[in-house]
């Protein structure tokens, strides 16, 4: 009689372990991460159609982690850390971001992608659309600029962040940056910015002449052919009109602005941004 109850004990718990395992989200099962050739750092998580997300200046593949949970159950998404950053290799050659992206894009095979950028990763994301428009399913960019524009309020930061930038003081700098609008984000989002504002700090010791830059765009935007979201944040007062140049120049672009919403558009109005990318990516 014994053995059967402990048959059945035993029978209940492998039943439980396996119940327990199918109840686990899809991505906490599965993230995939290595590192390219080149050096640079990247996760892969979910299945479907491949999507990759760009990230911005100071920031890592950490800003995305809401995104990449919810994307995920449709999609194969892929972040990576740009060059300096993150768990990426700093850079001691030239280098150029789009290199760095195809990089990515070779060493996990993906013949074709949507890119989601955000600031910096949408530059690169825009420029992929232009250079590379083979690799290219589709574009989503948050709070984007245009390369040679200048733009009708360019971002200015007090002469002291510049100082603390010739004085090495790159704590300093993080601190100025984030008391900026430019790094304003929701209140649960703070702490996660100011980590990787802080912890991306050696970004500034990349000599700046080894990055190497794309064409301007600002003269190409007409020449975009895939389908193209902008999304910028209402107080974005740096990137407003770059967005609004964008959706009006690229063939077939729809704008959202997001109210109440800043640069770091999916960390201040993470709903909204959702919101917005669903129905894009959907075909509403």
């Amino acid at each position: 009689m014994m053995r059967i109850h402990m048959t059945r004990l035993r029978l209940l718990v492998v039943a439980a372990a396996i119940c327990a395992t199918w109840a686990m989200p899809a991505a906490a099962q599965s993230i995939r991460k290595g590192k390219t050739a080149s050096g640079i750092a990247y996760d892969v998580q979910g299945s479907g159609p491949f999507l990759v997300l760009l990230t911005g200046s100071n920031l890592d593949r950490r800003m995305w982690n809401r995104e990449a949970e919810w994307l995920s159950k449709q999609y194969t998404v892929v972040r990576y850390d740009l060059r300096a950053h993150g768990e990426s290799d700093t850079a001691t050659t030239e280098f150029s971001h789009q290199n760095d992206l195809m990089s990515v894009l070779e060493t996990l095979k993906i013949e074709k992608a949507t890119l989601v950028g955000l600031s910096a990763g949408a530059f690169i994301a825009l420029d992929a659309a232009l250079d590379l428009p083979n690799r290219v399913e589709r574009i989503v960019l948050a709070g984007p600029g245009v390369s040679g524009y200048t733009g009708k309020v360019p971002p200015t930061f007090p002469p002291e962040m510049y100082a603390a930038i010739q004085a090495k003081d790159y704590r300093r700098v993080s601190e100025i940056l984030l008391t900026s609008p430019v790094f304003a984000v929701a209140p649960e989002a703070q702490a996660l910015t100011r980590q990787m504002v802080t912890e991306n700090e050696r970004l500034w010791t990349v000599d700046r002449a080894l990055m190497k830059l794309q064409p301007p765009t600002n003269g190409r935007l007409e020449q975009v052919r895939v389908p193209t979201l902008v999304i910028v944040g209402e107080n974005d007062i740096y990137q407003r009109d770059h967005a609004e140049l964008i959706a009006a120049r690229v063939p077939g672009a729809r704008l959202v602005v997001v109210p109440g919403g800043t640069h770091i558009v999916n960390l201040s109005s993470p709903k909204e941004f959702e919101s917005a990318v669903r129905a894009f990516l959907s075909g509403r």
